[in-house]
């Protein structure tokens, strides 16, 4: 049985012995993957950073009428953007996936650029506010042609810079007429409250609250008025029973001269008249200075006929028929008063009535008038948010809110992103020593040959009395060198192609490590 590697000196010896089965499958598998390497498709990234950029106007003066957080209203434009429409005309327009558009279906076509496309979120740490600490976002693309992807870059970027300034304005827009439609509903139900209200206060005319002033000022007046005509009645009836007395006296005594003239009868009654509301008024009462004016009419009058007949008497006037004709008019008088006096108090019966309804119709008016004010309140604040969201809307027009600018336009990729060329050949190189050593370990391990004392040794229980070293003849030492020759003209001419072949391929090789000459 063989012996067992048992210390350094051993494995270096056994690199030694099969040195060229570790450094070929080195050499072979590491050139293998290093010129395999290049042949894999490239994979450029472009990259574009894009700002948010606050509200240009302090939102002390324009309340901004949407409010959807940044976060939610970048992941829905995302989503628009990333939809298989917008994916497929995007795809036309550059010319995207042609070797595959063959392959592979064209929902498998769209899905492969959705993978392609990252949008990544910027925070702000210092900011604790989840709707205001978004800062930023960055737009990448991917694929295998770098001016490609710049392109197909800044055209999302732009993309989503005109979605947002579309879908904010789409909001404001809306916001106002939800708003206007809501308006009119409320301004039409003003008007049917309104008009409910105005046909209320028709119907229940004197008996409304805002009139109860006026309803007991005009009862108060009717009263007096009531009160004055039943005095004028009363007046007149006692003004007939006088007339009547007198005229009754005349029947009895039938002589001229003891009758009095119609001056001299009125003014006995007006003296009556006199003396009754002195009574009843106060001496600066308009009746009482009244009928004062027109006793002393009456008595100018009566002296007046005296001095033009001064024997007469003035019984010329007082006649029987005079004073009949006196009596009809005050009969008349009192029916007149009579019925103006039932007309008065029809007049205080129906006040009185629409006071006594006044806290009933006050009570509905109340109800009637709340709801009024309800609606007219609301429509006086939807007024203000209206005319809020026609400001805010007018402020999206003209870029003046939250807006997306590009603060970092697409770059051009210049170093492929994958596949990584340098982990690539390492990872060979490793693969190369392993399969290397172990070919070598095996090929040792297959061998029989004693190489040494120790293998000798080893192998038998024979003491070893002397070593001999091998001695080549003329003929073997030709077959070494030209071995040795042969080796290294190989080995020369090797390195030569592969020299030639780098250099052919140093542009694959500049681009996938991203050097430059």
């Amino acid at each position: 049985m063989k012996r067992a590697p048992s210390s350094l000196q051993d494995y270096i010896e056994i690199a030694d012995r099969r040195r060229w089965w570790v450094v070929l499958p080195i050499a072979l598998i590491s050139l293998a993957v290093f010129f395999g390497s290049l042949w894999l498709p490239r994979s450029y990234v472009s990259e574009a950073t894009v700002m948010i950029e606050p509200q240009k106007v302090p939102s002390n003066y324009v309340q901004p009428t949407i409010s959807e957080d940044v976060t939610d209203r970048l992941q829905a434009i995302r989503q628009e953007i990333l939809s298989r429409a917008r994916l497929r005309k995007i795809i036309a327009e550059f010319g995207l996936y042609n070797s595959a558009s063959g392959k592979i279906p064209g929902d498998d076509v769209v899905e492969l650029m959705r993978r392609d496309i990252s949008v990544d979120v910027v925070t702000n740490q210092l900011n604790t506010d989840r709707s205001k600490n978004v800062a930023a976002f960055k737009i990448s693309y991917s694929g295998s042609n770098p001016g490609l992807v710049q392109k197909v870059t800044r055209n999302l970027a732009s993309l989503f810079i005109e979605e947002n300034m579309k879908d904010r304005e789409q909001e404001s827009e809306g916001t106002t007429d939800f708003l206007e439609d809501q308006m009119e509903k409320l301004r039409q139900s003003l008007q049917e409250q309104e008009k409910r209200i105005q046909t209320f206060k028709s119907a229940h005319a004197g008996e409304l609250p805002e009139q109860q002033v006026p309803s007991l000022q005009m009862l108060g007046q009717m009263q007096s008025i009531l009160q004055a005509n039943s005095d004028a009645i009363t007046r007149a009836q006692q003004q007939r029973s006088y007339m009547a007395s007198v005229l009754e006296s005349m029947k009895m005594i039938n002589t001229p001269q003891s009758m009095k003239s119609s001056l001299q009868l009125q003014y006995d009654s007006k003296t009556a008249d006199l003396l009754a509301a002195e009574q009843k008024y106060k001496p600066k009462h308009p009746d009482v200075l009244r009928l004062k004016a027109e006793l002393a009419a009456l008595k100018e009058k009566i002296e007046s006929d005296k001095s033009n007949n001064p024997g007469g008497g003035g019984n010329s006037q007082g006649t029987p028929d005079q004073i009949q004709v006196e009596i009809a008019g005050l009969d008349k008088e009192i029916l007149k008063r009579t019925a103006r006096q039932s007309q008065i108090e029809g007049e205080i019966q129906k006040l009185q009535v629409h006071m006594s309804a006044l806290p009933r119709v006050e009570q509905e008016l109340a109800e009637l008038s709340r709801d009024y004010d309800t609606s007219r309140t609301s429509y006086q604040a939807l007024l203000a948010k209206r005319n809020n969201s026609s400001v805010a809307a007018e402020m999206e027009r003209r870029a003046e809110g939250e807006q997306f600018r590009i603060l970092d336009p697409a770059s051009y990729p210049v170093k492929p992103t994958k596949p990584n060329l340098l982990q690539i050949n390492v990872v060979g190189l490793l693969f190369g020593i392993f399969a290397g050593c172990g070919l070598a370990m095996l090929a040792e391990m297959s061998d029989s040959t004693l190489h040494s004392e120790r293998d000798l040794t080893h192998s038998t229980s024979a003491p070893v009395l002397a070593s001999l070293p091998y001695v080549l003849d003329p003929q073997e030492k030709r077959k070494t060198t030209k071995r040795r020759w042969l080796i290294a003209s190989t080995t020369c001419v090797s390195f030569l192609a592969v020299v030639l072949l780098a250099y052919l391929q140093r542009s694959a090789i500049a681009t996938g490590f991203g050097w430059h000459f």
